[in-house]
C-alpha cells in the first residue's frame, strides 16, 4: 500500500509541476498569436483541469503517505503543509482575477517555489 500511494504522489506531483511549467512557457506566446483568446482560454481550461487533477491526486496519496507511515524522521508532514499552502496561493492566483500584473507575477513565483519545495521533500522520503 506504501509503494502504491509513494507512487501516486510522485506520479501528481509530476504532472502537477509539468503542467505549471509548460503553462508558464506557453501562455505569453499564446497571448501575442491568439487576438480573440479563443485558442487559449480553452488551453487555460485543459491545463487548469489537468493540474488540479494532478494536485488533487497529490495531496490525497500525501495524505495518505502521511496517516500510513510510522516513521517519526520523515519530512511528510512538513512537505504536505507546503503543498497545502502551494493549493492555496495556486487558487488565489487561479480565482482572484482582479488581481495586479506584479502580484501575479509574485504569485507565479510562490507557486513555482513551492512546488520544488514539494517536490524536494517528497524525493527525500523515497
Amino acid at each position: 500500500m506504501e509503494n502504491i500511494l509513494k507512487f501516486s504522489h510522485m506520479l501528481g506531483l509530476s504532472i502537477w509541476l509539468g503542467s505549471m511549467v509548460m503553462w508558464a512557457m506557453f501562455a505569453p506566446k499564446l497571448y501575442k498569436i491568439d487576438p480573440t483568446k479563443n485558442t487559449t482560454n480553452t488551453l487555460r481550461k485543459t491545463f487548469s483541469t489537468l493540474s488540479w487533477s494532478s494536485y488533487s491526486l497529490s495531496l490525497l496519496s500525501g495524505l495518505g503517505i502521511f496517516l500510513v507511515i510510522d516513521n517519526n524522521m520523515s519530512t511528510w508532514g512538513t512537505e504536505l503543509l507546503v503543498l497545502i499552502f502551494a493549493g492555496i496561493v495556486i487558487g488565489l492566483h487561479s480565482f482572484a482575477s482582479k488581481l495586479s500584473s506584479a502580484l501575479r507575477g509574485m504569485l507565479n513565483g510562490v507557486m513555482l517555489l513551492s512546488a520544488l519545495v514539494v517536490v524536494y521533500l517528497a524525493t527525500i522520503n523515497i
